[in-house]
């Protein structure tokens, strides 16, 4: 498997991965909260490999290479948040931290425009990583505020079975919840999830359309 085919399989299976991703993580009336979780499980797979094959087909050490290899182990780790038999808060952190890995990854290849400025399709590839960072990083932060309403669930639930036992407490006005800044207004986190999985989207097509683009510049040197 020469390297231009690994970096043009990547970058297919990077995009169709964040395509699919980006529907399971897209409220529906059509799918199922199961189905959707698959799907987003699915397309993280699909990240992961496009990563990995992108960092594999570099044969010497660029920051290329390590923001691939960032962002497949950011894909990775939101794969266990999804898979494993964790508490929810759990799971929804590890999800949150392998957003945010994925987020340091896109910075890293942004910054490796700077350091290879000369590459073919470079400002398309420049946009598809500022892109994906800005996708990831609003994943991030609607899992933030989605993990701050499972906290409060939790805690309501948590004084629903105190206030059974000690009412006078309730009456003196102390504070109701463990974590007194979530009495706020949350923002819709939900929201703030699907435009960031589908800012990612983009971000990944113009990186595809980069490497295919640089694939017929290659060709029409030969």
């Amino acid at each position: 498997m020469d390297s231009q085919f690994k970096e043009t399989f990547g970058s297919w299976a990077q995009a169709i991965g964040t395509v699919i991703s980006a529907v399971g993580g897209t409220p529906s009336h059509v799918f199922d909260e199961e189905f959707r979780k698959n799907l987003d499980l699915i397309g993280n797979e699909l990240q992961a490999t496009g990563n990995a094959l992108l960092a594999d087909a570099e044969d010497t050490w660029s920051l290329n290479k390590l923001s691939n290899q960032i962002e497949a182990i950011g894909n990775l780790t939101v794969i266990l948040g999804l898979v494993i038999d964790f508490d929810e808060v759990t799971k929804q952190e590890l999800i949150i931290k392998g957003n945010l890995i994925q987020a340091l990854g896109g910075g890293t290849a942004v910054a490796d425009a700077y350091v290879n400025p000369d590459q073919p399709e470079q400002a398309l590839n420049v946009t598809g990583n500022i892109l994906q960072v800005i996708g990831n990083s609003m994943q991030a932060i609607g899992g933030i505020d989605e993990l701050r309403n499972s906290i409060q669930e939790k805690d309501q639930e948590d004084d629903g079975k105190k206030q059974e036992n000690d009412d006078e407490e309730n009456e003196e006005g102390n504070q109701k919840y463990q974590y007194p800044d979530l009495e706020k207004k949350p923002t819709d986190a939900e929201l703030i999830q699907t435009m960031g999985g589908w800012i990612q989207v983009v971000g990944s097509v113009l990186n595809l359309i980069g490497q295919l683009r640089s694939n017929q510049e290659s060709r029409s040197e030969d």
